[in-house]
């Protein structure tokens, strides 16, 4: 997501954080006691939700009843529902419609564990980013600790690995890199690192579309 997010502000694009829909949608289901509801039930409440996923002000919001929802959505409880409800169908059906009209309203940096496979397998650009999980734990207890969430290290390394597991073997868009991704494993990687080597494939894109094309010999 801090890559995504200085990657988006590098080519004024729009920051598309799928995590924060699941995460929405996870709290707004629990909010309402709709959490563990049958899929046809949430077929039919999703829709009704006061939520909204809007493009404004060249920034992706998501709003609640009109107000932006905030740090309720960054709990390692809802984190782990988030996982969860990412397998219901119709939860993905929801999501992936509001995913594709973000981005025809903008040029967007989409982040989520299936943005170049299932919802944008035609984008531009593909990256998929990886670490060792112990070294993506130490970086999410550091995101809680800067949130004032308390949590343990080996209670999010094992969050962790759960989610991996589960997104892994989900029978629905499971977590796996797209064919024609670029792969970069960001374990002994700076931020600012991994944001140029994705600035670079953006460079070489531009550069390849400026270039003129062949002569043909007719």
């Amino acid at each position: 997501s801090t890559i995504s997010r200085l990657v988006a502000e590098r080519i004024g694009g729009v920051y598309l954080d799928s995590g924060a829909m699941y995460r929405a949608v996870a709290w707004a289901l629990s909010h309402n006691r709709f959490l563990d509801a049958e899929d046809a039930v949430l077929e039919r409440v999703l829709p009704t939700l006061p939520l909204q996923f809007v493009v404004r002000d060249g920034a992706f919001q998501i709003l609640w009843h009109g107000e932006p929802l905030g740090l309720e959505i960054r709990t390692p409880e809802i984190t782990q529902a988030a996982s969860a409800i990412a397998k219901r169908e119709p939860v993905r059906r929801y999501l992936l419609h509001h995913q594709r009209r973000a981005a025809a309203e903008a040029t967007v940096v989409a982040e989520g564990r299936d943005m170049a496979t299932v919802v944008f397998p035609e984008a531009q650009i593909k990256v998929f980013l990886t670490a060792s999980a112990e070294k993506r734990a130490r970086r999410r207890l550091a995101q809680y600790r800067e949130q004032g969430i308390a949590a343990d290290l080996q209670e999010v390394l094992q969050g962790i690995e759960a989610r991996d597991r589960a997104d892994e073997t989900r029978s629905i868009a499971p977590l796996k890199a797209a064919a024609d991704a670029v792969v970069i494993d960001t374990s002994h990687l700076t931020i600012p690192e991994v944001v140029q080597r994705v600035m670079n494939l953006v460079g070489s894109m531009k550069k390849k579309d400026a270039a003129p094309a062949a002569p043909r010999a007719d």
